[in-house]
């Protein structure tokens, strides 16, 4: 399957909205989307995952990887628009207590702040 990325910003934040499934075949192209947007000064940093339908063990250490690539730039890094299928996956292997998720129709100054 394809992977469709476009982005949007709200405030400070950059929003990359990913549609599609993140796998082996597709994850280079949003690590290099997210490396992009961080090299040129976008360090806050929001992932919409609303419309991805699948995402492998390779699409998980693509988000751990723009979390630290966004915090050692002084950023933030968070997701939005979690299924329930993406919520499990999320909790079972601890990325849910290192990814914040946010909730896109709210101000982004009601977001929990970074526990550093």
């Amino acid at each position: 399957m394809m992977l469709t990325l476009s982005h949007s910003t709200i405030g400070n934040w950059t929003i990359i909205h990913v549609a599609g499934e993140v796998d082996m075949a597709t994850g280079p192209q949003l690590r290099q989307e997210i490396v992009r947007h961080v090299s040129e000064g976008n360090i806050h940093i929001v992932i919409d995952l609303q419309n991805v339908d699948f995402i492998d063990s390779t699409g998980l250490g693509i988000l751990v990887g723009g979390v630290k690539r966004a915090r050692s730039n002084g950023g933030d890094f968070r997701c939005s628009g979690l299924s329930g299928s993406l919520q499990e996956v999320f909790s079972l292997t601890g990325l849910d207590s290192v990814l914040l998720s946010v909730d896109l129709n709210q101000d982004p100054s009601t977001w929990e702040p970074l526990n550093e």
